[in-house]
């Protein structure tokens, strides 16, 4: 966000602040997903990514445009392929910036130990959701 004054770059905060990407493998979980969004951030602009694979290369194409960078990524764990744990490794390799920016919660219905420890540790995760998910989950967050 460079040479933005002050009103600008209030302005591309709050644009950001309404765009959360959901990445997710499974299209019921989507769809509750994006349902549980929906009914709290009501104005919010919800962009569904199938892989986390999907989801990079968003995030890739647009690292130098922070305006369409989401604010939130909602993560799922557990997807073929680059799954949630590759994706985090991956998104190591952003910008400061690109951090700052895209907040991630990473939803899993996992309940082995050691993946829930490995993701709570991790510094770019604000926080885990299990499932099934409530609209309470997300509240402090958005």
């Amino acid at each position: 966000m460079k040479n933005l004054n002050q009103k600008g770059a209030t302005l591309v905060l709050m644009e950001q602040r309404n765009k959360i990407m959901v990445v997710d493998d499974n299209l019921i979980d989507q769809m509750i997903t994006a349902h549980v969004l929906k009914n709290i951030n009501t104005n919010g602009e919800i962009m569904v990514m199938e892989s986390a694979t999907e989801a990079l290369e968003y995030l890739y194409k647009h690292q130098y445009n922070p305006s369409v960078l989401p604010s939130l990524i909602v993560l799922d764990l557990d997807m073929p392929g680059l799954n949630g744990l590759g994706f985090l490794e991956r998104f190591k390799e952003f910008s400061e910036e690109v951090k700052s920016i895209c907040r991630i919660v990473v939803l899993t219905a996992s309940e082995i130990q050691s993946d829930i420890e490995h993701i709570q540790a991790h510094p770019d995760v604000s926080k885990l959701i299990l499932k099934p998910l409530d609209k309470n989950a997300f509240a402090p967050i958005i």
